[in-house]
């Protein structure tokens, strides 16, 4: 994940070098682990990866907003927020039962009291590690991505696609694009988990069984001239480590921890691909990364 942040430090420096000079220095590995005590968590390593490069606005400054129109929350300041609004929740201060839960960390904050946050547990039926949406005034709740480092990638994925832009008074603006990337990215997501009446949404439909890694096989390098097989572990220079899903003559799905990516293979030139692979679905089972 430290590429992706170096990837968010470049869009940053090239189109408002400015917030860069709002953020507080980042924190060491040790500090970071203190928190995670207090928190009683392990943080995703996306997570981490963004506080060992910045550790929320400097003191005094405000908007600086780097996802979206959402500010990196200082670490200190997450713990201080979840106490708050535990507390609220305690004292029956919330309308309907679902507006917050206790184990919800506020990583990103719009200054108006609406948040993002990363769920370790895995509200309303969905992923552990998700991100979702948080309105201080409104009873809906959107899960945006399964996991942390899924969401983060597919963020600054979309900043690179240009789905972003900024102006110096309506800040980043995504011109409602950045969701259906989601969607794109992530199949079945987003998805509402309460809706605007403070009722329960359905969380999104199961997904085919997932491959798992042959672990016999070798992590083959990622080359669009290679021929993959379904089962192989490939190890790609942007996306990391994922296992091979499904596979036709010249393309092939992978499924790494950001999510899935369409990638070619056994392109012209290079070995050729004899028979389309397929999954045996009569075997489920997880992803080994």
């Amino acid at each position: 994940m430290k590429d992706v942040v170096a990837r968010l430090q470049r869009w940053l420096e090239q189109r408002c070098p400015h917030k860069l000079e709002q953020l507080a220095p980042g924190l060491m590995d040790e500090a970071i682990e203190v928190h995670e005590r207090q928190l009683g968590v392990t943080f995703p390593e996306g997570m981490r990866a963004l506080y060992r490069w910045r550790n929320g606005a400097k003191p005094g400054q405000f908007a600086v907003s780097i996802i979206g129109r959402y500010d990196l929350s200082p670490l200190a300041q997450i713990a201080e927020r979840q106490q708050m609004l535990n507390e609220l929740l305690d004292h029956g201060s919330f309308q309907t039962k679902n507006w917050w839960r206790k184990t919800w960390l506020p990583v990103f904050d719009k200054g108006t009291g609406d948040l993002l946050c990363w769920d370790p547990r895995g509200s309303f039926d969905g992923s552990p590690g998700q991100v979702l949406e948080f309105w201080h005034t409104d009873h809906d709740r959107t899960v945006l991505a399964p996991s942390f480092d899924g969401f983060l990638t597919a963020y600054v994925d979309s900043l690179d696609a240009g789905l972003w832009t900024y102006d110096a008074e309506q800040g980043l603006e995504d011109h409602d694009r950045f969701k259906p990337f989601l969607a794109a990215r992530f199949p079945g997501y987003p998805f509402r988990a309460i809706d605007f009446d403070g009722k329960r949404g359905r969380a999104p439909a199961p997904t085919p069984a997932l491959v798992e890694a042959d672990p016999g096989r070798p992590v083959k390098a990622y080359s669009a001239s290679m021929r993959y097989e379904v089962g192989d572990r490939v190890a790609h220079p942007t996306f990391g480590t994922g296992v091979v899903q499904t596979l036709e003559q010249t393309k092939v799905d992978i499924l790494f921890e950001s999510g899935r990516r369409t990638l070619v293979h056994a392109r012209s030139g290079g070995e050729k691909l004899e028979k389309p692979g397929r999954i045996d679905h009569s075997k489920p089972g997880r992803s080994k990364l």
